[in-house]
């Protein structure tokens, strides 16, 4: 530390009296300023403590940069991953694996009640599907997000790591900064229009405390600008009660979707309750002319692959949340959670939409307009407190959604992608500033064509998918070695040519480019041929199955390094034989201390050297010792 010394007073004084001896003026305050940078007090300072600042930059720069968690070695040596990796992006260890069976369940149920899914039902409607037709394709759409949901998850719940991590295994160590910049990018658009959608139900819900006093409030924003004075403090609003989340680390956001499981439900069957019984039933024809024959077969297509594209965040994000469970039967829940949520949701919107419909004459198919027919017609204390409670809670949900399908994979992505600099929470902050800059009332009311493409997610991240579920299911037997995920070096097996993974771009390209045509349907309809719009309603199933079959073809020709080369790389390869170990073997570096004891006190590790009467044998396979 440097020592602050006191100048000499004599010249200080002197310059300072024979500064001050112009007299006052306007531009006094200027004046001494520049007197004082030319008098010799303030040489004197810069002289002593120039040589300070580094050392400010420097304590500065420490407090940004993220601190490396350190292992001790075999010989207590202090031992680190690497700059690949941070406290979030290590393995979770055991005191941070909270998830339980339930809490998967809540999360994977609960995550269907928002507007999103609700209002599904009005695009298959418009599609000429009739009621049944819907329902069948919701659950064989929710059926095979549960294959996927679980095929994705098993890795990253075995071996504890997020889906930057996990993505390095298949995609490469650079290689998988596309794929995580993508989804990232993406999740920041959606987290600014649920939030956009969350403040809709709060401005109902404001509307019912204060009255006319509410919607009477003066509009001073210009029309270009998309959004009403009322409007941007109702979004101000949600946005300040959605902020405080940015600090909930998911690990611990178990409980959270607890309670919405139980509150969000409850609003959406008793809104359809209510809806069913004032408006004398419901009429499940809305009008439109159910299609026949081949149009059919193609128009249920297009409805599974619409119920899929709603849980691809899911999809993809499961990695970022099973991680802090510890067993693949943790997992399960989520399965069951998705299979009743998903084609509930749907029916709800579509049993409330149509009793509205056989009442009103016209179909609101977002919940906001639905609420405020109600109100301006049964305008009463009662009707008041009901609508109100449901904004509320559905307001609430639509908030809780938008952390585990947005910001989480934001701060993970950020992580991911500067690991020096961000943790999960540092990302979910900046996701929740970013709100602001994308301007999401403006995307929802004069941007659709942006909206479709950002819909069009599907095909650029199912690709990504299959190649992950491929990787570990079938190029890897389910064998995952944790320390090479953090090493970007030759001979790491994740590494492969210059840190890209080949084989999975180029399984991706085929897996978009079958389908990529009919974006441009989907954003301009009747701007390219029919048959290129039905290719595009198989989107999910035919980029899936593309991709998916083209990395396995490729990784049978060209197989993938398994093991790191030179170490262990002619250890057997059966099933998930690292699974016991996480990931690891006795002589990796950075060993882990709970790694360490499982090893010591548990399962005997594969590569475990074990000396018996000065005869070392190595251990190839469970019960097979190799003199």
């Amino acid at each position: 530390m440097w020592a602050l010394r006191s100048p000499p007073k004599a010249p200080i004084y002197r310059d300072i009296i024979s500064d001050l001896s112009p007299p006052f003026s306007p531009s006094l305050p200027i004046y001494l300023l520049r007197s004082w940078w030319n008098s010799s007090a303030c040489i004197y300072i810069l002289q002593q403590y120039s040589g300070a600042m580094p050392s400010i930059l420097s304590t500065a720069q420490d407090a940004i940069r993220v601190k490396k968690v350190q292992h001790s070695d075999s010989n207590g040596q202090a031992q680190t991953y690497g700059k690949w990796s941070n406290k979030d992006l290590e393995p979770t260890p055991p005191a941070e694996r909270n998830w339980s069976p339930l809490y998967y369940f809540a999360f994977q149920f609960s995550i269907a009640f928002s507007p999103t899914t609700y209002n599904i039902g009005s695009t298959l409607f418009s599609i000429g599907l009739n009621y049944w037709t819907i329902i069948i394709a919701s659950f064989v759409g929710t059926f095979l997000c549960c294959l996927v949901l679980y095929f994705n998850a098993r890795g990253p719940v075995f071996y504890h790591v997020g889906f930057p991590v996990y993505a390095r295994a298949s995609a490469g160590i650079y290689g998988s900064l596309f794929f995580i910049f993508i989804r990232a990018v993406v999740a920041i658009f959606y987290m600014g229009t649920q939030t956009f959608y969350a403040s809709r139900l709060l401005n109902v819900a404001l509307r019912c405390v204060f009255g006319d006093s509410w919607t009477n409030i003066p509009n001073h924003l210009p029309e270009a600008a998309g959004i009403t004075t009322s409007g941007m403090l109702a979004f101000f609003l949600t946005w300040l009660v959605q902020f405080p989340f940015a600090w909930l680390h998911p690990s611990k956001a178990g409980p959270l979707f607890v309670v919405k499981s139980i509150l969000s439900p409850t609003a959406y069957i008793a809104t359809m309750i209510w809806a069913l019984v004032k408006f004398n039933g419901v009429e499940l024809d809305l009008g439109e002319e159910a299609v026949e024959g081949s149009a059919l077969g193609w128009a249920f297509m297009r409805a599974i692959n619409t119920v899929v594209s709603g849980v691809v965040p899911p999809m993809v994000n499961i990695a970022d949340l099973a991680r802090y469970g510890h067993s693949p039967t943790d997992i399960l829940p989520l399965t069951l959670g998705l299979l009743l949520s998903k084609p509930l949701v749907i029916l709800l919107g579509l049993f409330t939409t149509a009793a509205c419909l056989k009442h009103y004459g016209l179909a609101p198919w977002n919940l906001w307009d639905f609420y405020s027919l109600v109100l301006s017609e049964f305008w009463s204390p009662g009707t008041r407190t009901a609508v109100f409670l449901c904004c509320i809670i559905q307001a609430f949900a639509t908030i809780v959604t938008n952390v585990s399908s947005n910001a989480i994979p934001v701060g993970c992505d950020l992580s991911g992608l500067f690991p020096g600099y961000f943790t999960i929470v540092r990302g979910m902050v900046v996701c929740h500033l970013w709100v602001w800059p994308v301007v999401p009332w403006l995307l929802v009311n004069s941007a659709q064509n942006f909206l479709t493409f950002l819909g069009s997610y599907l095909i650029f991240i199912t690709p990504c998918v299959a190649c992950m579920i491929v990787d570990y299911w079938g190029a890897r037997k389910g064998n995952l070695h944790v320390p090479s995920l953090y090493r970007a070096e030759k001979g790491a097996p994740y590494f492969y040519t210059g840190g890209f993974n080949l084989r999975v771009f180029a399984a991706w390209a085929v897996g978009v480019g079958l389908v990529i045509s009919g974006i441009a349907g989907a954003v301009k309809p009747g701007s390219i041929s029919q048959t290129a719009v039905n290719v595009y309603y198989l989107g999910f199933v035919l980029s899936f199955a593309g991709s998916g079959i083209t990395y396995w073809v490729l990784c049978w020709i060209w197989p993938v390094r398994v093991f790191p080369r030179g170490r262990h790389e002619n250890e057997g390869r059966e099933w998930e034989v690292l699974v016991p170990t996480e990931g690891f073997f006795v002589d990796d570096e950075p060993l882990p201390g709970y790694i360490r004891e499982k090893m010591l006190f548990g399962e005997e590790p594969v590569g475990v050297v074990i000396v018996e009467e000065e005869t070392t044998t190595t251990q190839t396979k469970k019960g097979e010792k190799k003199q």
